[in-house]
């Protein structure tokens, strides 16, 4: 038999190929079975929790104005957005409250949003969606940096005793007024 010169090639890219096939085989087994596994419903990553202290910050007005978060909620509750103005989600979210304080059922001076755009693009967004409830900003991006308010929209309910009664990323479905009106009372 003569010898070939290509035929240790032809070996080594058949053992390539044959480890190849092999380590496709063994990924797709794993994806198998991480398909039939149960699937566990992971909890959403909000910062704070039902419970929790409402935390006072320092937010400014859309003149600059500093006011404290406390302040806001005065021992009444408030419903707190945090929302991005570039965000979809939080258009939705903002136009869904407005439809509700339009009804008339919940006061429009216990709800605001919190946002870290500049004073002059929250002034704009608001004008831009009619807004009646006002937007702040979060001035030592504190709502980020120590309790990770990291997405949005967000929607936090604080009772008059200031502790988070409810926390929604919700933006569609309407308000429930009577369940949110209960909610600011405790």
């Amino acid at each position: 038999m003569l010898h070939h010169p290509n035929r240790p090639f032809r070996w080594i890219l058949f053992a390539a190929l044959a480890l190849a096939v092999g380590l496709a085989g063994v990924q797709f087994g794993r994806v198998l079975r991480n398909r039939s596994a149960p699937v566990v419903a992971e909890a959403p990553p909000f910062p704070f929790r039902p419970g929790d202290a409402f935390p006072d910050v320092a937010l400014s007005d859309s003149l600059g104005t500093i006011v404290r978060s406390d302040s806001l909620l005065a021992g009444r509750g408030a419903v707190v957005l945090f929302l991005d103005p570039n965000c979809d989600g939080c258009t939705d979210m903002s136009i869904r409250w407005e439809h509700a304080l339009a009804e008339g059922t919940i006061d429009p001076a216990r709800v605001f949003a919190v946002s870290r755009a500049s004073a002059g693009i929250n002034r704009d967004y608001r004008a831009a969606n009619r807004l009646r409830f006002p937007i702040y900003r979060d001035v030592e991006d504190a709502f980020l940096n120590r309790y990770r308010v990291t997405s949005y929209p967000l929607e936090v309910v604080v009772g008059r005793s200031g502790t988070i009664r409810s926390l929604s990323d919700d933006s569609v479905s309407p308000v429930d007024d009577d369940a949110v009106r209960a909610s600011l009372s405790e």
